[in-house]
């Protein structure tokens, strides 16, 4: 039986699916509307396609694609008009006892309160949601224990992962929200190595300070941001160079580096080869144009 009544503004369900446990409800919309929002349940918005931005009182949140952004329960708020044209999200809507059981476990207390204040969206929490989407199609037997336990994984990643009246603790020290921040980016590195960035937009992303956050990347990496980088994109590289017969400027490009020359001289530096010779190791047959 459904026990969470999520306040949605697509009430028929014409631009929208929805997937339904005891204790989570999921979302697949295309729906958009400008009018204020409130539900009685913790629900979590994951815009999947165009940035938005949401409003809450008199705060303007801007969201990338793949963040989470957290709501409280009975707490308004509405998304912004930027003149999106193509929209798609998810939503998360948990049942109250769930969250609050879930953080009484982690912290001690079940009197939560989520900030506003958008996390990027865990690989593995998506990997939760989309097995959580798959079970409800396909019902398969024992798929409502599966359910359950997906929706308690899913509580414990967004409890983890965003910042609440909890998040800085005892229960949490200091070396450990390090080691989460270095973690998440590290992930975010990996899905944006492609992408112009700078040391500001990395440390926004863990809500540090650049400094600071340098300063503690380092310390768990022994790199900086930048060399932690540069191995990234030359270990994408010698994949392709290894795995693929694409040339060299294509691999320049789809490993993010600006120009051939800067790619050769930092390909050489890291493995003692140009990226022509290190090809001709598994491609020795290659006639390989730039």
């Amino acid at each position: 039986m459904l026990t969470i009544k999520p306040t949605f503004p697509d009430m028929q369900m014409f631009q929208s699916q929805i997937f339904t446990s005891t204790s989570l409800v999921v979302i697949e919309t295309s729906y958009l509307t400008y009018k204020e929002c409130a539900c009685d349940q913790f629900h979590f918005l994951i815009p999947l396609h165009q940035p938005m931005v949401i409003k809450t009182e008199s705060k303007l949140h801007p969201l990338k694609e793949r963040s989470v952004f957290p709501c409280n329960p009975l707490q308004p708020h509405r998304v912004e008009d930027t003149g999106i044209t193509d929209f798609k999200a998810a939503i998360l809507y948990f049942e109250n006892t769930l969250i609050q059981t879930a953080a009484k476990e982690l912290y001690g207390h079940g009197d939560l309160e989520f900030r506003s204040m958008p996390m990027i969206l865990n690989r593995t929490l998506w990997e939760l949601v989309q097995t959580f989407t798959r079970e409800c199609r396909a019902r398969q037997p024992g798929y409502n224990l599966m359910l359950e336990s997906l929706s308690l994984q899913a509580a414990i990643l967004l409890l983890r992962e965003s910042h609440h009246n909890h998040s800085f603790s005892s229960f949490q020290p200091g070396e450990y929200q390090d080691k989460k921040c270095i973690a998440k980016a590290i992930e975010y590195l990996a899905d944006n190595y492609q992408s112009k960035m700078s040391l500001s937009d990395l440390a926004k992303e863990t809500h540090y300070s650049p400094y600071h956050f340098l300063r503690i990347f380092k310390r768990h990496t022994g790199r900086t941001p930048f060399e932690y980088l540069i191995d990234m994109k030359i270990e994408k590289a010698k994949d392709m160079l290894r795995n693929t017969d694409h040339t060299i400027t294509h691999i320049c490009d789809a490993c993010g580096f600006s120009c051939l020359s800067y790619f050769s001289q930092a390909f050489k530096k890291k493995t003692g080869l140009t990226p022509t010779q290190f090809k001709n190791l598994y491609h020795p047959l290659s006639k390989d144009s730039y």
